[in-house]
């Protein structure tokens, strides 16, 4: 198990996880690819205390986080129109009020999840553009 597998990881993740506890293979593998983009000295990295970036991750990790908003903008609005049901049928019992609550505050929860995602979608994506120009600019500096 990585260090990753914490119960607070595996609630939030559970994706992530098989039926044993254990990290899948392709957890894994987003694992390994975190790990080697966090690591200046992983492969590529530069060894000697270099730093190297792989534009390509980022750009895939934006259009992974691109898909997700997305997902999140349908599939987190799936119980919208069954909790209405709910909420207008017993609008006068307790359990009508509190599925109109549970709904505006899910809704909330969706929304500032989609804002933030919508934000990460962009930042891995201009930090994607920017390496990209900056390797640009240094190569056509040193006249390679």
């Amino acid at each position: 198990m990585s260090d990753r597998a914490t119960a607070f990881d595996r609630m939030m993740n559970p994706w992530a996880y098989d039926a044993d506890g254990n990290l899948t293979d392709r957890a894994r593998a987003q694992e390994a690819a975190r790990t080697q983009l966090n690591s200046a000295s992983a492969s590529g990295g530069g060894g000697g205390g270099g730093f190297s970036a792989d534009t390509n991750a980022l750009t895939t990790a934006g259009n992974n986080s691109d898909q997700i908003h997305a997902r999140l903008n349908t599939e987190g609005r799936g119980a919208d129109e069954a909790t209405a049901k709910v909420s207008t049928s017993l609008a006068n019992w307790s359990t009508g009020k509190a599925a109109a609550g549970a709904a505006g505050t899910w809704d909330q929860c969706v929304a500032a999840l989609g804002g933030t995602i919508g934000q990460t979608t962009q930042a891995l994506r201009a930090t994607a553009a920017n390496y990209r120009q900056n390797e640009s600019a240094v190569q056509h500096d040193l006249g390679n």
